[in-house]
């Protein structure tokens, strides 16, 4: 005030107002300026603080999405090592598999690149270093990271190894704890990511929200003015952009919590229930029961009718579920063919029953894809808690007993008990001693006779593996095979049984009796590459046998792999030399008209399953004459097994098959009684067919 009123003390009143106008008209151009100044530099706020927070939705975006791979990966990893187990999955079978893996690996790096580019357009934000740096955020960042990229590359040795590696390196549970493994630290870090880059996109709105009040306080009602024109549409921006984080959280959870082919819960929120149900019974005492499922022959389901159809199939499986269980019931899909449901407040075995039987036959109801009728079955397995198990991991381990002993019988239910779990034991039992009956010598071979069916002659054995266990004693190949698991195991019992034979047919051609051509049931393992022919060609020269003095018999089934030609050209090798080729169990496996027209057999063998229903089902007779036929014209010789009646016998001449086995004519021998039958066979030279007659009835 000093100084003004010196001033106009000095100066006359006109040059006072005069001044004061100019002065006005300064201050007028400097307000203009200074809104000017504030207008700008409050758009170029809310510019960069939209920036920051599109950048920052994007982190939060593709954090999303990595984590959603990254369940996948663990899901897709874990079905590869599950496939590995089964050493007759096919090598088709588990090579996509893998590649889907491998695509997720790469999927998941490539979003990681993504992500640092980011970060680093983020430190680069003007805002973001006006701001406290977020050490934490950055230390989470990194050591997820570095988190994410040893368990990639933990999945990538895994896939790069082979497929016997994988069944040797991982056991039943393998599968389970890698995918453990994934679910622990690194899904909390996920979590963490996401909840601190939605913190910081949150902060980045508010941060606007300041800046912009206080610079429009201070240019009053024309910035006002100014403010509502040109930053009303930019405030709309950022509500809808609020609006946006909401919804995408939502989602994300929805996401991350849901099964995407049948919008069951997943394996995570599966997870989630079955500990809440877990609390709450510590507290409350209240019991509940859980429920393993398991589709029967799901394999064959994509195998035959495609992958589509699969998926149908396990939409058509949840809707039913959905369907048989209560609202408050946790129905969830764990990866696969696997559900699982969970069950408050039934703790009885009896109605935990009921409740799997409804599902059964709810799931069991007619599926159709594209104008077919799939079939479709379960097995289910319970168990209750407290009853059966007082912790999460004890629940699943008694519930998958049960369901294992379910599989057995397919198509059942088993609640769990003693008897389930002494099964398995047993089973477990007998894995590991097979493992050693190739050293100790402990596999038989018992021979089933081979005969003309209009005169009875003898033509030939089929050598049949027994397994004589030192405690249980002879075993037949039904309670043992399906124990086997490694190829190994397969290609030592395969040696060992064409040791065995070579060795008696050596003893037979010496003491001058004829057992004709041995067949021997070749596995896949051996056909595809030069082991099958190294095998019996080394049988040959050790004990000075001919090569038709064996014969090969090779499964329908072995069409399913993928080294057909591999196995054509080991097949070619064995008839050069003169052996008999036959296919077996015709009829039941994936043989087409074009692999009988390409394949050099010299037999189809009619399936026995087929044989039994002769004189009973006259559709089962139709495709047996039909076979007869069909070989005829092919000019291939046609074998009947499991010949059980003289009817059988007598309706397979008519219709022109002329080689056949079963018991009508012998049952499976050890080596004392085929010599003693050929003995009988040499002084006789044939069976009469009057006593055959006789047997017969």
């Amino acid at each position: 005030m000093k100084i003004r009123d010196r001033y106009i003390h000095r100066k006359p009143i006109h040059h006072s107002i005069e001044h004061y106008i100019k002065s006005i008209g300064r201050y007028y151009v400097a307000a203009i300026v200074v809104m000017t100044i504030l207008i700008s530099a409050t758009y170029e706020t809310v510019e960069i603080a939209l920036e920051r927070h599109s950048l920052q939705q994007d982190v939060s975006y593709l954090v999303g999405r990595q984590f959603i791979r990254f369940q996948q990966l663990a899901i897709e990893t874990r079905a590869v090592m599950r496939a590995s187990i089964d050493p007759n999955t096919p090598d088709y079978v588990v090579a996509p598999m893998i590649d889907d893996v491998r695509n997720a690996i790469a999927d998941i790096r490539t979003m990681s690149k993504k992500l640092d580019e980011l970060n680093g357009r983020i430190s680069a934000n003007l805002l973001e270093k006006l701001n406290k740096h977020d050490a934490e955020s950055e230390t989470l960042r990194l050591d997820l990271s570095q988190r994410l990229e040893d368990f990639l590359e933990r999945a990538e040795r895994v896939m790069s190894t082979t497929a016997e590696d994988r069944r040797q390196r991982y056991s039943f549970w393998g599968p389970i704890d890698f995918a453990a493994s994934s679910d622990s630290l690194l899904m909390r870090q996920f979590k963490a990511l996401i909840d601190s880059a939605h913190d910081r996109s949150d902060g980045s709105i508010d941060h606007a929200r300041l800046i912009s009040a206080v610079l429009l306080g201070l240019i009053a009602a024309t910035l006002i003015l100014a403010t509502a024109i040109l930053f009303l549409p930019l405030l709309r921006k950022l509500h809808s952009e609020h609006r946006k984080t909401l919804d995408f959280e939502n989602k994300l959870t929805r996401l991350a919590h849901t099964d995407a082919l049948t919008n069951l819960n997943n394996r995570s929120a599966f997870n989630d229930s079955l500990t809440e149900l877990f609390a709450n019974q510590e507290k409350t005492g209240a019991s509940f029961s859980l429920l393993l499922i398991d589709l029967d022959n799901f394999k064959s389901i994509n195998d035959n009718f495609g992958h589509p159809a699969g998926d149908a199939v396990l939409r058509h499986v949840a809707d039913a579920l959905q369907r048989t269980f209560r609202v408050g019931d946790v129905v969830g899909r764990l990866g696969g063919d696997e559900f699982a449901v969970l069950l408050p407040g039934v703790g009885d075995g009896s109605a935990l029953e009921i409740a799997a039987g409804r599902a059964i036959a709810a799931i069991t109801s007619e599926c159709h894809f594209e104008g077919r009728l799939i079939p479709v079955s379960a097995s289910i397995g319970g168990a209750a808690a407290p009853a059966h198990a007082t912790d999460e991991p004890g629940l699943m381990r008694v519930a998958d007993l049960a369901l294992y002993a379910a599989k057995v019988k397919r198509g059942t239910v088993v609640i769990f008990d003693e008897a389930s779990l002494a099964q398995r034991l047993e089973e477990n039992q007998l894995a590991a001693a097979l493992a050693f009956a190739p050293a100790r010598k402990e596999f038989v071979v018992h021979y089933q006779q081979k005969v003309d069916l209009r005169t009875g002659e003898h033509l030939g054995f089929e050598a049949l593996v027994r397994w004589n266990h030192p405690q249980l004693g002879i075993l037949p190949p039904g309670r043992f095979l399906p124990l086997m698991e490694g190829s190994h195991l397969v290609r030592s019992m395969t040696c060992c049984v064409v040791d065995i034979v070579a060795s008696d047919i050596q003893a037979w051609k010496a003491a001058g009796l004829r057992p004709g051509p041995i067949a021997i049931n070749l596995p896949e393992v051996l056909l595809v590459g030069r082991e099958g022919y190294e095998l019996i060609e080394n049988a040959t020269r050790a004990y000075q046998l001919e090569w038709h003095d064996f014969a090969v018999e090779v499964p329908e089934d072995v069409f399913l792999n993928r080294g057909t030609n591999q196995m054509l050209e080991t097949i070619t090798r064995f008839r050069q030399h003169g052996m008999s080729v036959s296919l077996d169990d015709f009829g039941t496996g994936f043989a087409s008209l074009v692999h009988l027209r390409d394949f050099p057999f010299d037999e189809l063998k009619i399936d026995r399953s087929f044989v039994a229903e002769i004189g009973n089902d006259i559709r089962s007779e139709q495709i047996v004459r039909a076979m007869v036929d069909l070989a005829r014209n092919l000019g291939k010789r046609c074998i009947a097994e499991g010949i059980e009646t003289h009817m059988q016998r007598v309706f397979l001449l008519k219709i022109g098959c002329d080689i056949g086995q079963g018991y009508l004519f012998a049952r499976p021998e050890p080596a004392a009684l085929a010599t003693a039958r050929l003995q009988a066979d040499r002084s006789v030279k044939r069976l009469p067919t009057k006593r055959m007659k006789r047997t017969a009835g």
